[in-house]
């Protein structure tokens, strides 16, 4: 065979050959990296143009909101204050969620956020009918001197209020501490505005202070019974090692607030805590306090153990062990606990399935 032909030969062999190994890439690639669901386009910076995007074309009810924090659960009716409701409740789009969960987040979030605020003239307990809405959507280029934030305030039909570079809404929001010009959450860092006592940092001594004194534990509910829950949550109920032979279980509100909402997920959300306390007689005779065991959900803190700081403690708070005690790690961790709780199992419910 001449050399010519045979290089032509090895040529379209090589050539077929990169071929298959680019097709077998590009098939690859197509089932690692799936289709994903694309968002309405974004409206253009106009009143209308927002209020009907976020009411009808992409509902903001549907959004998650910031993750919870020390200062505020974001995905809870939570108290309010002027210009805005006595409640509020918050949403807040993708684009502005995956911005702050990136590695590289400087603290500023990208053209496209867009951060919508519930009003209700009631309490959180009892907001009544929805009196207005607030957003913030930002808008690149629009108004640099203002972080390009575009403000708008609608009635509960869309009707619009103000919209623009609003300058009661920007002096507000601009107060020194606040990060880009959000008044409830400072990404995960103190905020500027908040209401009440910010939950503990990681840390034993000030969880035990908390428990005991800022937030007296011995004042909370604990788990509802239901259909899979069935024991009485509400007295003492007999316990085993490495606890005591009878316990009693305490939740605080963030915890069981997030177990009746439509969206729970069956893991329980940061600021969650459940205290344990442990007694050595029985439940009929259970004896004097012999120890506190707490659970507290940190954002952050050891995601490989669902974020849980375990505190074990005598009675009066002096801590005995503190953080990702391996011994509480391991237990709670067995096949078939729920969120590594071991008496309760966290329901989620259909609507959350769908």
């Amino acid at each position: 065979m001449p050399h010519r032909h045979r290089y032509h030969i090895i040529a379209l062999a090589a050539l077929g050959f990169g071929l298959l190994v680019a097709a077998f890439a590009m098939f690859n690639w197509n089932h690692a990296n799936p289709a994903v669901a694309q968002e309405p386009e974004l409206p253009e910076a106009d009143g209308q143009a927002i209020a009907e995007f976020i009411l009808t074309e992409s509902p903001y009810q549907d959004w998650g909101s910031w993750t919870p924090d020390r200062w505020t659960d974001f995905g809870a009716y939570v108290q309010g204050g002027e210009p805005h409701g006595s409640t509020i409740r918050i949403f807040v789009n993708d684009v502005a969620q995956e911005a702050v969960a990136a590695e590289d987040f400087d603290g500023i979030l990208p053209p496209g956020s867009l951060v919508v605020k519930e009003n209700f003239m009631g309490s959180p307990e009892e907001p009544g009918d929805l009196a207005a809405v607030t957003a913030m959507y930002k808008v690149e280029e629009f108004a640099p001197e203002g972080n390009d934030w575009f403000w708008l305030s609608v009635a509960p039909d869309g009707t619009v209020n103000a919209e623009g570079a609003v300058e009661m809404c920007s002096a507000c929001h601009a107060q020194e501490g606040h990060a880009d010009y959000l008044l409830r959450y400072a990404f995960g860092e103190e905020p500027a505005t908040f209401f009440g006592d910010p939950l503990p940092e990681a840390d034993g001594d000030a969880v035990m202070e908390y428990v005991l004194q800022t937030n007296d534990y011995t004042a909370w509910a604990s788990w509802p019974s239901d259909d899979v829950n069935i024991e009485d949550f509400s007295g003492l109920l007999p316990g085993q090692e490495p606890h005591g032979v009878a316990v009693r279980i305490f939740v605080n509100d963030r915890a069981l607030a997030a177990i009746e909402r439509d969206d729970f997920n069956g893991i329980l959300p940061p600021g969650s805590i459940v205290v344990k306390e442990n007694y050595m007689g029985t439940v009929e005779e259970p004896g004097d306090l012999a120890a506190i065991t707490v659970m507290y959900k940190v954002d952050g803190f050891n995601p490989e153990a669902n974020d849980w700081f375990w505190v074990m403690s005598a009675p009066e708070g002096a801590v005995d062990a503190a953080g990702a005690v391996d011994m509480c790690i391991a237990c709670h961790a067995q096949e078939g606990n729920s969120d590594y709780l071991l008496r309760y199992q966290l329901q989620v419910p259909e609507t959350a399935e769908e």
